[in-house]
């Protein structure tokens, strides 16, 4: 009988290594899904934010197109905290004299409560009687 002397297998080194390998794929992959949700969640928020600021500008449209049958300007809030998706959501409306008769820039921005700095900044000018 003759035996081999060459064994067959992996040896201990080509496992570490393959383990190590392993190790950073799954790493990586790990991470991209965490980024993922982080960047979901930030842009869920945004459209939020975007949509209360949009609907407080909505408001103002209508009242200078005289669609809404409030008595003046006076009946408007410049800030406020509204409630979308089930979260409040501070508000804050800054109305400027534009170049032009009776040209008004209306400035929208919004956040949520918790958070320091506004998530959402929108503007548009209007024409007021």
């Amino acid at each position: 009988m003759k035996y081999s002397t060459k064994k067959k297998g992996f040896t201990l080194i080509e496992v570490m290594v393959a383990l190590f390998i392993l190790s950073l794929v799954l790493g990586s992959a790990v991470q991209m899904v965490h980024q993922y949700s982080d960047e979901r969640l930030r842009i869920r928020e945004r459209f939020f934010a975007n949509q209360v600021a949009w609907n407080h500008l909505l408001e103002r449209y209508q009242h200078s197109q005289k669609w809404t049958a409030s008595a003046g300007l006076s009946n408007l809030k410049n800030k406020g905290v509204d409630k979308q998706a089930g979260q409040d959501w501070r508000w804050e409306m800054k109305v400027e004299k534009a170049m032009g008769q009776d040209l008004y820039r209306y400035q929208a921005q919004s956040a949520s409560v918790t958070s320091e700095n506004y998530q959402a900044t929108l503007a548009i000018y209007l024409v007021e009687n």
